[in-house]
């Protein structure tokens, strides 16, 4: 029997990225997928800074980016087709290192992600490889695997991570109900590669029809690959495979056939769902086997990377650092009222895209306009996102719970994202007027949970000695985050969510000691 730290069940974008991240803090994952390979359509179409950032820790940037392009804004017109909504990314300096947002060609970048898992020593993966068993022992989890020769394995881990699907084979054996959020709704989902010459007759940019006849969305992706969204009414087929003699009519206002070739078409349940729990014991979900959100935010995928970050440092500490099992049920704490508080926001969108009375859309496109005195603001997509609000924070502590800057920075001559200075561990963020003796005090206790000092220069005080990383930020992401809250300094989570802030050096001391003490107590709150 193979032995392992965890198996991961999946390897869709969530299941690959937390197996590429456990295994690059050196744990033993073994990954399983049903499928003999990628799944070869577009289903997603956006991420934003987050999901970069994931990469970024994995290695894989640069690579992901050539399958990318800038997220257009995003322009919701009404009945008459007046504009009534507009969203769109912040512009530079990027807050969190990345672009907030991108569109991207699926199947490439997972062909990067599936590539990256093949570099790392600890990482073994499956394909065609189907998980019949998941049963708990008494010191892990035998998962049993049926493979594609007919012949059945069984895999010993410590834990299991089901990143599944939605239909989620190990969430219904675990007899997990779902939680049904309140939108329910049949789309027809159309990709397609468009004739150069066409292009430059369609949108500029994206477009939500919020119109009542039938809601649609038209969305620039990579390239020539251009997506609409419609709407499917009563007596619309609802097959996966919709069939071409409808379809060609409801996209006739933006082209006709020998336009663009079709990559495919299908129908979809746009739906909001969330697992009432996310652990049974030393199984656990994540992605869409956790919940499915409505793609009005372009938060599906990105919900799911989420998890998987947040899951891989607690993971590596319980397995490999002996921390307490119940560091895992802050995963379902703070994930889940993010993923519902997120969906919501998803949700509320759709439902002004989604309005089929006529009278209520007329409604809506007066008071939208009246909101704003008849000129239509933009809305910065990021800042609709909420913090973490629950978990392992430092309640009440200025900035906990939000997500960590990542300033581009200037180390011993080099000019680098934050990131790739300090690697996915604990941070103590501390600006150069700190006093030395605080500071040698937060160096100390943070090389005993394998964290690091990150000293931020002004060239106003004096830099500290050894054991620090002193970094000069080229923009004052940090420095104007800390001014902001009022903070002298942080203490940051391996996965880039603010543990707490505080006000003085020795403030930060005690903030640090919170945090180990959180992290190996045996009781979470």
């Amino acid at each position: 029997m193979q032995h392992v730290d965890v198996v991961v069940v999946g390897l869709g974008p969530t299941g690959a990225a937390l197996a590429g991240m456990l295994g690059q803090r050196g744990l033993r994952v073994a990954a399983f997928d049903l499928l003999p390979d990628l799944y070869p359509s577009p289903r997603a179409i956006g991420f934003d800074h987050d999901f970069m950032r994931v990469m970024q820790e994995l290695g894989i940037a640069d690579r992901v980016l050539t399958h990318t392009a800038p997220y257009r804004p995003s322009e919701y017109r009404g009945v008459e087709g007046q504009l009534i909504k507009r969203l769109d990314a912040a512009p530079p300096p990027h807050r969190l290192g990345w672009a907030p947002n991108y569109v991207f060609d699926q199947p490439s970048v997972e062909r990067v992600l599936r590539d990256r898992l093949a570099e790392i020593p600890d990482v073994d993966v499956e394909l065609s490889a189907e998980v019949t068993g998941v049963d708990e022992v008494v010191d892990g989890v035998v998962v049993t695997v049926a493979r594609a020769d007919g012949s059945i394995a069984e895999v010993h881990a410590l834990y299991v991570v089901a990143c599944d699907g939605g239909s989620s084979p190990i969430r219904k054996r675990l007899g997990i109900a779902l939680d049904d959020l309140d939108f329910d709704e049949h789309w027809l989902v159309v990709d397609a590669t468009v004739n150069h010459d066409v292009l430059e007759r369609l949108p500029q940019t994206q477009v939500q029809y919020c119109e009542p006849a039938r809601p649609s969305s038209f969305v620039i992706g990579p390239g020539n690959h251009r997506r609409w969204e419609l709407m499917l009414l009563p007596g619309d087929s609802l097959s996966e495979d919709f069939p071409e003699h409808e379809l060609w009519p409801l996209l006739a206002r933006w082209i006709k056939p020998g336009d663009a070739t079709l990559r495919r078409a299908a129908a979809y349940r746009f739906h909001g769902l969330v697992a009432q729990r996310w652990r049974e014991g030393r199984i656990l979900l994540a992605g869409d086997s956790a919940h499915m959100t409505p793609p009005f935010m372009a938060q599906g995928m990105v919900q799911g990377i989420r998890d998987a970050q947040n899951l891989a440092w607690k993971l590596r500490l319980v397995v490999a650092d002996n921390a307490p099992t119940a560091l895992l049920d802050t995963y379902d704490a703070e994930r889940s009222p993010h993923v519902r508080a997120t969906t919501a926001l998803a949700i509320e969108l759709g439902r002004v895209i989604c309005e089929r009375d006529p009278a209520a859309a007329i409604e809506r496109d007066h008071r939208l306009n009246a909101e704003h005195g008849g000129s239509v603001p933009t809305t910065v997509r990021q800042s609709m996102l909420p913090p973490l609000r629950e978990g392992l924070l430092a309640r009440g502590s200025p900035g906990a719970g939000e997500t960590f800057p990542q300033p581009t920075v200037v180390v011993d001559g080099r000019t680098v994202l934050l990131d790739d200075v300090t690697g996915p561990r604990v941070r103590v963020i501390v600006t150069d007027r700190a006093d030395i003796h605080e500071v040698r005090k937060l160096t100390s206790a943070a090389a005993q949970i394998g964290g690091v000092v990150v000293v931020l220069e002004s060239g106003r005080g004096t830099p500290p000695d050894a054991g620090c990383v002193v970094v000069s930020e080229t923009e004052p992401l940090i420095a104007g985050w800390l001014a902001a809250l009022g903070s002298v300094g942080g203490i940051v989570r391996p996965d880039h969510v603010v543990f707490g802030t505080a006000d003085s050096g020795g403030a930060l001391v005690a903030l640090l000691e919170l945090f180990s003490s959180r992290v190996h107590s045996k009781a979470q709150s």
